[in-house]
């Protein structure tokens, strides 16, 4: 027992020297406050035309399913506690809000001293050590403790940082040398350097840090895999190379033609869009008692294999996500949809060609409108904000006023259609100044019910899914329907945008970035012609100083 309470302690110096080098402003140390997650510090450009960096030198914090991949990358799936496995399809989009306060500490900790104590009974094929009767090979030990620690930090280690790590490691080689191992492999994963990520620099110029290599491949790998960078990239990062924009280019190509990093990044364009809400939406049994998990589930698999055939095997331009009629459906999902199914049994997933006049791309999917509805009824509110934001990035309304609660709880209360509710807002001062900017979008998408079917009449009169996009830019006009629309802002560059606004909030955690600003707008000028592709995207984003530039502390 003294014996385990002295490796805590060590463990808890560790943590202490685990995180090295000047801390930004924007960062956060373990124990408190709110994740970093970035903040504009300068204008998006200059009188020169420059694009300055938006985020200043800072720490930033792994997301739960980063943190539980590189546990899991490091040393495998019996590493992580069942249960506790990390499911990419429910993967938040965005920290904010995370706080980093005792219950994540304390899980993190958990975590850690799990995957430490599964090395027990599999100690020589992890490590490669033997830990025999004669008490096994110190040296063999701290060659795997060096290479696992500096692979967990994404960078070489300090010679302080091995000097705590050799005394964990001591403390409990007291009892064996697998124990030794496994008290500094829990150290190393309890550590800061391991739950975050550095953006400091090391070479300045003027205003402008540039991020070190191995900060470089860190946040390259977190943003395209959401996991440690791999044997390539670390090298690369090793030998500096990764300095050279053609080697950066090289390593996120070579990158882009793995299965994982094309499923990570489809599956961040969808939790950016909110479709892994969807697991946690329920509906009314007795109004619609098809609606299962084994539903939810096909509709969000829908959405992966449509991403994966246009994006990555067919390279077609993103917009195509909004036109395209063509899906994949199994049984359940084809009588959502009323198309016939072809696949071998019911739970297989078939290509069709969806009603041109039903149908368009994801914007139509049944389990983006089934996460966009309430229990009982759609909702214009819920999918009008969606088209606005997630769709279109046209910048966040505020939430109504307090004041309007029990208005608001009356109004969904009534017994009114959709429309009639949104003309009531249209009549209501207060509410028609934050409605009118997104009520429209959600009244294209009435002619979808609540899981999404496709109808005509509602309550036995015709859905007037007629709307008037006034003040809207490049898709001022009227339309008659969701398909109308989804083909007409495939024709602007709104939906391009917002997609690449989207990834590099995502490789960057910098949340308060808009279409507007430069780090968005030079990356979809960098695009050739008429080639929006999703690697075209990810390779323009890689190589723009979005990723790799910070600003000094103000």
């Amino acid at each position: 027992m003294a014996s385990r309470l002295r490796g805590i302690a060590a463990c808890a110096s560790l943590l202490v020297a685990g995180c090295v080098g000047d801390i930004g402003s924007g960062a956060t140390p373990p124990g408190g406050g709110t994740a970093a997650s970035g903040g504009g510090v300068n204008p998006p450009g200059t009188e020169s035309g420059l694009c300055s960096p938006r985020l200043e030198r800072r720490i930033v914090l792994l997301a739960d399913l980063q943190f539980m991949n590189a546990i899991r990358d490091l040393l495998g799936e019996e590493a992580i506690e069942p249960g506790q496995a990390p499911d990419a399809r429910t993967k938040p989009f965005a920290k904010k809000g995370i706080v980093v306060g005792t219950s994540l500490v304390h899980a993190r900790l958990a975590r850690a001293a799990y995957a430490a104590e599964s090395l027990t009974g599999r100690f020589e094929q992890v490590t490669g050590c033997a830990a025999g009767e004669d008490g096994g090979d110190d040296a063999c030990a701290k060659e795997f403790l060096t290479r696992f620690a500096q692979r967990a930090f994404r960078r070489p280690m300090e010679a302080t940082e091995l000097d705590n790590l050799w005394a964990v490691y001591g403390l409990g080689r007291e009892t064996s040398l697998e124990r030794g191992v496994s008290l500094a492999v829990e150290a190393v994963l309890a550590s800061p350097s391991f739950s975050y990520r550095t953006e400091l620099g090391d070479v300045a110029n003027g205003d402008v840090v540039k991020l070190t290599a191995h900060e470089t491949a860190s946040e390259l790998a977190f943003f395209l895999t959401d996991s440690l960078p791999d044997a390539d990239l670390a090298a690369a990062a090793d030998s500096g190379a990764l300095h050279d924009p053609e080697e950066l280019k090289r390593q996120t190509e070579r990158l882009l033609e793995k299965p994982e990093t094309r499923s990570s990044l489809s599956t961040t364009l969808i939790a950016a869009w909110g479709l892994s809400n969807l697991f946690g939406t329920i509906k009314d049994p007795g109004l619609f008692p098809e609606y299962t998990p084994s539903l939810q589930a096909s509709m969000f698999h829908e959405t992966e294999l449509l991403l994966d055939e246009l994006l990555w095997n067919r390279g077609a331009d993103v917009s195509t996500l909004l036109t395209s009629r063509e899906t994949f459906v199994n049984g359940s999902l084809a009588e959502v949809y009323g198309v016939e199914h072809t696949g071998a049994s019911p739970e297989e997933f078939a290509k069709v060609t969806l009603p041109a006049d039903e149908r368009a791309g994801i914007l139509t999917q049944p389990g983006l409108l089934a996460a966009l509805s309430r229990t009982d009824n759609t909702s214009v509110v819920a999918r009008g904000l969606f088209v606005r934001g997630a769709l279109l990035c046209m910048g966040k309304i505020p939430s109504p006023p307090e004041a309007l609660a029990g208005a608001i709880e009356e109004l969904l209360k009534a017994d009114m259609t959709e429309r009639e509710r949104a003309e009531a807002r249209a009549g209501n001062a207060t509410c028609a100044a934050c409605h009118k900017q997104f009520d429209a979008f959600g009244l294209l998408l009435e002619r979808y019910d609540p899981v999404g079917r496709y109808r005509d009449t509602l309550g036995g009169e015709p859905i007037d899914a007629r709307v008037d996009l006034a003040n809207m830019g490049d898709i001022d006009g009227v339309y008659t329907s969701a398909v109308e629309f989804a083909d007409a802002v495939a024709q602007t560059d709104g939906f391009a945008a917002c997609v690449v606004r989207h990834l590099v909030t995502y490789g960057t955690d910098d949340e308060a970035l808009s279409t507007r600003d430069c780090q968005v707008e030079r990356v979809i000028t960098a695009l050739p012609e008429g080639q929006r592709t999703l690697p075209n995207i990810v390779n323009a984003i890689v190589t723009s100083p979005a990723l790799t530039e910070r600003a000094k502390e103000q």
